[in-house]
């Protein structure tokens, strides 16, 4: 197996291993986590793909760059890079407090997050979990 097809299979694993906590954080009422972890699981897989073409990111925004490296290649590209970019919008704010603008309140992410903004992330990442998976598992 060649460098690139390993480090894809390296991603895969760990976006398996994510996208698990991730149903467990849910299943358990864990939001703030599961929004986190399903971010996290959607980055590595979409790092897997990029890997395969020799493509190496250490950026967690990377919508854009996967849209035009695969239009034409994966199919329902613009419906998966929508739940790539929706899952990106939560970065840091799903693990970290914000207090850096007085005038607002502090965002405290395990207060803030709701069931239905876990469950959202969760089926996001599952259409991009479903379809780069297979796409994977046909160029590895």
């Amino acid at each position: 197996m060649d460098r690139a097809k390993e480090i894809a299979r390296a991603y895969l694993i760990e976006s398996e291993v994510d996208f698990e906590i991730a149903r467990i954080l849910y299943q358990n009422g864990f939001n703030s986590r599961t929004v986190f972890f399903a971010q996290q699981s959607s980055e590595k897989i979409v790092k897997a793909c990029l890997s395969l073409k020799g493509i190496y990111i250490t950026d967690h925004n990377l919508s854009s760059i996967f849209t035009n490296v695969f239009r034409g290649q994966i199919q329902e590209i613009d419906r998966i890079a929508d739940a790539i970019t929706d899952l990106e919008r939560h970065g840091t704010r799903s693990r970290f407090p914000l207090y850096h603008r007085p005038n607002l309140p502090i965002w405290i992410p395990s207060k803030e997050y709701k069931v239905d903004d876990a469950m959202n992330c969760l089926a996001n990442l599952e259409v991009i979990f479903k379809t780069l998976k297979e796409f994977l598992d046909s160029q590895m």
